[in-house]
């Protein structure tokens, strides 16, 4: 009876891992991988070019990763995102965000970042989290690094 009360609580929590995750409204989708960054109308741009399939999982010893949220032009107000990392590690975060011309002016299409450590040093293997918050809506994005 114990073995089978452990065995049912792995599969719900194995199942909960893999549960697909509920983007707040005005998200379009969000992405992992390396920034390929370049100069583009008189500013540094940067997308990622060849998203990891989700759950993102990056090789162990990697030591920058980049995020990207795609959002609806003229629809979010206001939009951040913030990783939460495994303790021991001081993390620094270079914007990668994008700006679109619409009729009424600009509008922001693209959160994201490259996340590295203040030492150089590889980021220690784990879970993290991706915090996404839009107008008031949370989503929580799980990723990892081996």
């Amino acid at each position: 009876m114990l073995a089978a009360t452990i065995l049912v609580s792995l599969a719900i929590a194995a199942s909960s891992q893999n549960a697909p995750v509920t983007l707040p409204a005005g998200v379009k989708a969000v992405s992992f991988g390396q920034a390929q960054r370049y100069q583009g109308a008189g500013k540094e741009m940067c997308a990622i070019v060849q998203p990891l399939p989700s759950p993102a999982v990056f090789e162990r010893g990697v030591t920058e990763i980049s995020y990207g949220v795609a959002l609806e032009p003229g629809t979010v107000k206001s939009a951040s995102a913030r990783v939460v990392a495994p303790a021991g590690q001081e993390l620094r975060a270079v914007p990668c965000n994008i700006f679109t011309p619409i009729k009424s002016g600009f509008s922001q299409t693209q959160l994201g970042s490259s996340i590295s450590r203040i030492d150089k040093a590889p980021l220690r293997s784990g879970q993290y989290t991706l915090r996404v918050t839009v107008d008031g809506q949370m989503a929580e994005v799980p990723f990892t690094v081996k």
